[in-house]
Formats: structure tokens, sequence, C-alpha cells
């Protein structure tokens, strides 16, 4: 139905805005304030504090870092030397110098008893070493052997027997560290041969086992020890 107000303006009833429209229109432009505002606060606001926390960490990073390589290298190369130094320290514990060896044997048959030298000749020296395992001697695993045929020159056959203890006598060499004790004395009597002096010898066998390599270890920190 069409209305009309015929009444002068000044009478007229001025049209307003219905009450709950006006809340509504406020609420919702209060929410959307509101939400700008987060908004603008979480761009300008927390991103950027994050954004600096950011670049203060990286910033520490980027300092960390050629520290932590630089301990990684270091880390790496202890790994490589220590290693290195198990496997000399194991080549080191199974090792045997040949050349001392041979020094101390010549100090045996120089040594002699009562101050007279050992008339000690050989006509060959054979050494073997192995891991172990190579053989049964005496009940247990064989790690190699020093041998030689040797020669008294003495009509003495206690002469073999004085030269077979030096060998085991701790206070005039450690020859005998590496070794187990020699056997007992055997030889047989040459006849006198003219060319020598004294004619008369004894030949014998010298054979000597090389002991396992921690007793032969324990040996020589025994000497270190002296």
């Amino acid at each position: 139905m069409i209305r009309i107000n015929l009444l002068p303006e000044e009478y007229r009833r001025k049209a307003r805005t219905p009450f709950k429209v006006m809340l509504a229109v406020a609420g919702a432009v209060t929410v959307n304030a509101s939400l700008l505002a987060y908004w603008c606060w979480l761009t300008f606001g927390v991103a950027a504090e994050i954004e600096t926390e950011r670049s203060v960490l990286q910033l520490e990073m980027d300092g960390l870092t050629p520290q932590v390589n630089y301990h990684n290298a270091l880390d790496g190369e202890i790994k490589v030397f220590a290693s290195r130094e198990l496997t000399l320290a194991t080549i080191t514990k199974k090792r045997v110098l040949w050349t001392k060896k041979m020094d101390e044997l010549i100090d045996v048959v120089h040594s002699g008893n009562d101050g007279l030298d050992h008339y000690i000749w050989f006509d060959d020296l054979q050494v073997k070493q192995e891991e172990g395992g190579g053989g049964r001697r005496r009940g247990g695993d064989s790690f190699g052997s020093l041998k030689a045929s040797g020669h008294s020159g003495s009509p003495k056959w206690n002469q073999v027997a004085n030269f077979l203890e030096d060998i085991e006598d701790r206070d005039l060499t450690f020859f005998i560290e590496d070794f187990s004790k020699p056997g007992s004395p055997e030889g047989t009597l040459n006849p006198p041969d003219d060319d020598l002096i004294p004619a008369v010898n004894w030949s014998f066998p010298l054979t000597l086992d090389l002991r396992n390599p921690d007793d032969r270890l324990a040996a020589r920190a025994e000497e270190v020890s002296k």
C-alpha cells in the first residue's frame, strides 16, 4: 500500500535507520577493524620479531658452522690416528727385533763363565715367526722359533750346558725374554780336527720357541721397569 505524507516539511517525521541494523553494522565494523588490527600486528609485529630472532639465530649458526666443521674434521682425524695407533700397537706387540736378539745372542757367546768366552759358533741360524696356531709345540700354539746348528769348541760336555744356562740368565742378557726356556742339553762329540783350535768340539742343536705376544710384551715391560 502506498502512503502519501501531506504534512508540511517541518512537521514530517524524519526517517531513521533501525537500531538493530545500526547495531549489526557497528558490530561488523568492530569485528572487521579488530581482524584488520590483528592481521597488521601479525604482519608487522610478530613476523618482524620472528624475522629478527631468525636473523640472530642464523648469525649464530654462521659463526658456529665453521667450528662444528673443524670439530668434525678433528674427530675424524682422531679416529684415523687412533686406528693407526691401535694398528702400530698390535704390530709392536707381535714384533720381534731380530737384530737386537742377534746382538744379545752374540753377547751370550762372548760372555762365558769365570771371564772365559764360550767357544761357540754356528753353522746356520734360522728364525721363523708365526701368528699362532701354526703348529703344536709343547702343548700350545707355535708363534715361531729360532733354530741353529751350533758347535762348542771344548772337549768338555758341560760347556754346552753352561752356554744354555747363560742364555737363560736374565742378569746377563734379556735375550731369553722373547723365548721359552731351551730344552735339555744334547750333542754329539765330533772327531778331532787339527784345523780347528781347539781340535775337539761338540755339535749341538739350539732350538728356542717364541713366547706368545702377551708374554713377550709383559717381559719387555718388566725389563723397562728395572
